[in-house]
């Protein structure tokens, strides 16, 4: 007697298993042999094929890659603050570990799309993008390579996108701890490294596949930090800590800064940013930092410590002030000699850009501007651009990329204050103080970036883009914090969990 069921036709097997899993077996191990293959033919081929299949399989989470991406973007920021260049140069020839995670960035922005929420400053990034590439593009045919690398100082604000779209509200909480945590490691790590680096950098180990040191100290780049760390500090936002540690924290922050204030003017002016932390907050722990500093002053100055790391420049307090008065116009013939030159070379950027025949289109990026404007001062042509990152986009970009760069720090910087000003009146004190530490993290960076080529290499640049991008998705978060309290009848219990950090 037949059954009314139709049969189900058996799938094909072999060994026990479908023919379909079979083959995806094969497949799998085809393309590792062919990737395998390739990187040892061409490494940065193979690569390139690893991280395209990698790219597929992340796409086909969706959302949830994000994670994966914030975890790269945090190790390789660190790595950048603790290892600078050494960091940075990880990796084949041209795809570092700036680029992958940069690739990574790109899809969190593409998986984030259908939930995003955009902001005038996205604009405004936008338009200095486009600039930058219309000055880039027409010039790969002649430099190659160079003229990428140059484009960087726009191209990694994909970051600042790739941040402002996917942090939420719950990641400000662990990004704070983890933050706190950090601090007195890198206060401990920065008079190490810079006398280290000084001293031995020639017996360093090198990163595999390059003649670069395995940490390289920049005291631009670290007064970067040791001002967003200042303000963190000074605004509370460590939540409640020991006076013991917090005293110990201090006098070894105190140490770093004057270390980076002798080897690097910038990252001294950069530290002192911190004093702009009184704006944001009113907080009694600058009594901490007065008393140790205080403690160290009368200490130092009765001692007068004269540490020769065997430069030109000894860690002494003769050598703190002669770099601070250079800034200001005073100082010793090689400080202010160093500051004549650059001064000339950005004087002649602008007679040939905003009174010149550059004004519309910049010398454009690729090109070597050390050498086409004569100002080129190392043996192997090393020097690219002047110190100065805002003149440096004024002679690539012309007068309209300069006044795009200009706009996108505008837009940031009236968001930040619009965000900082709602969130007081609105009794919103610990996010005052969040918006305050990302300002002060901002405007250091651009204090920099006025002394060094800091947004085109990606210590600076890949830091200074995700800074702004952290700075976006704060003040949504505060205008949404804002807008549910107003929801919420008044008393409502929840209008105070909504506010938490």
């Amino acid at each position: 007697m037949k059954s009314g069921l139709a049969t189900r036709p058996t799938a094909p097997t072999f060994g026990g298993r479908s023919v379909r899993d079979v083959l995806f077996v094969v497949l799998v191990l085809a393309t590792a042999v062919m990737i395998g293959a390739a990187v040892a033919l061409a490494p940065i081929i193979g690569l390139a094929a690893a991280g395209g299949l990698g790219a597929l399989w992340l796409f086909s989470y969706g959302q949830r890659m994000i994670p994966v991406f914030h975890v790269a973007l945090i190790a390789i920021l660190v790595g950048y603050a603790f290892l600078g260049r050494g960091m940075a140069y990880i990796g084949v020839a041209p795809l570092f570990v700036g680029e992958m995670v940069l690739g990574l960035g790109l899809l969190a922005i593409v998986v984030s799309l259908p939930t995003a929420r955009w902001h005038p400053v996205h604009l405004a990034i936008a338009l200095f993008m486009a600039w930058g590439l219309i000055r880039t593009v027409p010039y790969i045919g002649t430099w190659g390579i160079d003229a990428l690398r140059d484009g960087v100082a726009y191209g990694y604000a994909v970051f600042a996108v790739a941040v402002s779209l996917t942090v939420r509200r719950l990641h400000i909480a662990p990004l704070l701890q983890m933050y706190q945590r950090w601090i007195p490691v890198f206060v401990l790590w920065v008079p190490v490294a810079a006398i280290a680096y000084t001293v031995f950098e020639p017996n360093l180990p090198r990163v595999p596949n390059s003649d670069v040191p395995i940490f390289v100290f920049k005291g631009g780049d670290t007064g970067v930090h040791l001002g967003a760390m200042g303000t963190f500090m000074i605004l509370g936002l460590g939540g409640h800590t020991h006076q013991v540690r917090d005293a110990l924290t201090w006098l070894g922050w105190i140490v770093a800064v004057g270390v980076t204030g002798v080897l690097n003017r910038g990252g001294m002016v950069a530290a002192s940013t911190m004093a702009l932390a009184l704006l944001f907050g009113r907080s009694t722990r600058w009594f901490s930092l007065v008393l140790v500093g205080l403690f160290l002053v009368v200490v130092v100055g009765l001692v007068d410590p004269q540490v020769d790391i065997g430069v030109a420049r000894r860690i002494s307090v003769d050598q703190i002030v002669a770099n601070a008065t250079s800034v200001f116009g005073g100082g010793d013939a090689v400080l202010d000699g160093t500051k004549a030159w650059r001064l000339q070379w950005w004087d002649k950027i602008i007679q040939y850009t905003i009174g010149g025949e550059y004004f519309w289109s910049g010398k454009g990026y690729g090109i070597n501007l050390a050498d086409a404007d004569g100002f080129q001062v190392t043996a192997d042509g090393s020097l690219r651009a002047p110190h100065n990152g805002h003149i440096e986009v004024l002679a690539r970009a012309g007068v309209p990329g300069l006044l795009l760069w200009i706009g996108v720090q505008l837009a940031f910087g009236l968001t930040m204050l619009r965000a900082a000003t709602r969130a007081r009146r609105a009794g919103l004190a610990r996010w005052v103080a969040i918006v305050g530490w990302v300002t002060v993290y901002w405007l250091a960076a651009l204090v920099n970036t006025s002394f060094d080529v800091y947004l085109q290499n990606p210590m600076g640049g890949i830091w200074f883009w995700s800074i702004v991008g952290l700075g976006i998705a704060v003040a949504q978060i505060v205008d949404r914090i804002i807008a549910e309290r107003a929801d919420r009848p008044a008393g409502d219990p929840g209008a105070v969990a909504a506010a938490s950090v």
